[in-house]
């Protein structure tokens, strides 16, 4: 928060090269990795559609006032009920950060689940929309 990304995931990923160069993993018997969802500066020249984008998305790199995500004051005094599914799994998603993150709204009811991974929403909509409206209704249990 407060400082700019200046294209972080393309930073660690030159510092770390060899690591994800799939071909080189493969000859050499390690895993390959992958990257996820993070957004490197040479796509808005790869990819055609994303070209217009380009100078906002260096502009956004570069941004330094970033005001605070949420508000920790906020949160813990919610009033709102809150229900969420958190993904023992996730592969993008730290476990335990979204664990300690939850845990500064007031009144949250999780769904801690292996059931689904990244992509509960899509995988599962209606199953996932329905267990979430069932903590938040108390037809299901909380554990």
């Amino acid at each position: 928060q407060g400082s700019p990304s200046k294209w972080s995931a393309h930073k660690i990923g030159s510092e770390c090269e060899s690591l994800f160069d799939p071909i080189k993993a493969i000859k050499e018997g390690r895993p390959v990795y992958f990257t996820g969802e993070m957004v490197f500066p040479c796509i808005f020249d790869e990819i055609h559609a994303l070209r217009p984008l380009k100078e906002t998305a260096h502009m956004l790199a570069h941004k330094e006032d970033w005001p605070p995500l949420y508000d920790v004051n906020v949160l813990n005094n919610n009033k709102v009920p809150v229900a969420a599914a958190v993904y023992y799994e996730d592969m993008y998603v730290n476990f335990n950060i979204a664990k300690e993150t939850a845990s500064q709204i007031a009144g949250i009811r999780l769904w801690i689940t292996n059931e689904y991974m990244h992509s509960g929403i899509r995988d599962g909509g209606s199953h996932v929309f329905d267990h979430l409206m069932g903590l938040l209704n108390g037809k299901k249990p909380l554990f």
